[in-house]
């Protein structure tokens, strides 16, 4: 399941915003009751306008929570679960909150506990205080601050041990539009993930079995949500331009889809059917060539290529040119990062502007 920010400390067109959303296929929300004292005076109209939205849409809503924001709203941990009838579905509970207390909550409401703390100890304390397990989840934090995110290694170590002992996973990748405050750094999970496309680390988490992934920042470019809406169907959406005079017959089939071949390459991504396709078109060879191939660059092989003639590919390392190989479009940036994690078989979408 594929979820969204939102923080209470902005709601301005929050039910356009998640109707949209919705509409792409984001099906949960996560929200903070950690802010500013200040900001407390309307604490609870904001949470019931959220809960109102997230109950109407029928999308989940996840709030981290602690024992000091739960006193805003006058409930204590011992209560905590009459914050349902303010349309909270789920509660994350961070450091401080004894087992005890997280036992006695799981009865009454889903509870999602960071994952990087979740260790041998608490399960024990868990199972000693009669925790429904049932009701409890593993949810990775988000680091505002560079360098702060987690490595691969401690994350791939860590779900390893939660999968082992039953909870399902969550984890964060950072907004492709505005970053949030005060840092505007990004929202992710993983520190490699800071510096990279956000679909690019959405479709590694996916690869790396995440259950439920969450963009951290509470904003989305309007312009990719086709792109969040395929990751979410199991497609891969890539963006790029395309070069002047590509045949109108290769643009509809690229956007139309095909998948990366299931004998993955090193070198490229291969569309499965494009030899099939556009194998006996005579493809004349280019004028001119480059000196070489840059990430990213989309090929289609020529008549000089013999039996691989039409032949369309996705260069994934800068590779030097072919006189057999004509260059048909190049992919952005934030697509390009997408590549090292399309496997064999990935069915894959590409649009080319003109």
């Amino acid at each position: 399941m594929f979820g969204v920010s939102v923080y209470l400390q902005d709601l301005e067109k929050i039910e356009e915003r998640l109707a949209k959303e919705y509409e792409a296929g984001f099906r949960s929300i996560f929200s903070s009751l950690h802010i500013m004292e200040e900001d407390a005076s309307d604490y609870r109209d904001k949470l019931m306008r959220l809960g109102h939205v997230a109950q109407t849409l029928g999308m989940s809503l996840i709030m981290d929570i602690s024992e000091k924001s739960l006193a805003y709203l006058g409930l204590s941990f011992e209560d905590a679960g009459k914050i349902a009838e303010l349309g909270v579905t789920g509660l994350r509970i961070d450091y401080g909150i004894g087992a005890d207390k997280v036992a006695l909550l799981s009865h009454e409401i889903p509870i999602y506990l960071n994952a990087s703390t979740i260790d041998e100890t608490t399960l024990a304390e868990l199972i000693s205080h009669g925790a429904d397990f049932e009701q409890l989840e593993a949810f990775h934090n988000y680091y505002p601050k560079t360098g702060t995110g987690l490595s691969h290694h401690f994350f791939k170590s860590k779900n390893q041990f939660l999968r082992e002992n039953g909870f399902k996973i969550s984890a964060f990748v950072p907004g492709d539009a505005g970053k949030r405050q005060p840092l505007y750094e990004g929202l992710p999970t993983l520190e490699a993930h800071r510096t990279l496309s956000p679909y690019a680390g959405a479709l590694e988490l996916l690869k790396l079995g995440i259950d439920h992934l969450y963009v951290g920042d509470p904003e989305l470019a309007p312009e990719h949500m086709d792109v969040w809406q395929g990751l979410i169907q199991g497609e891969i959406h890539l963006k790029g331009q395309a070069v002047k005079g590509i045949p109108e017959a290769v643009q509809t089939y690229l956007k139309a889809g095909d998948r990366n071949r299931m004998d993955e390459a090193r070198d490229f991504i291969r569309l499965e059917r494009s030899r099939l396709l556009f194998g006996n078109t005579g493809i004349e060879p280019e004028v001119s060539l480059k000196e070489t191939r840059s990430i990213g660059t989309i090929t289609i092989d020529n008549r000089q290529f013999g039996r691989y003639q039409g032949e369309i590919m996705i260069s994934k390392k800068t590779l030097v040119s072919d006189a057999r190989t004509n260059t048909i479009g190049q992919l952005y940036p934030p697509f390009i990062d997408m590549l090292p994690f399309i496997a064999g078989g990935d069915p894959l979408f590409i649009h080319l502007e003109d």
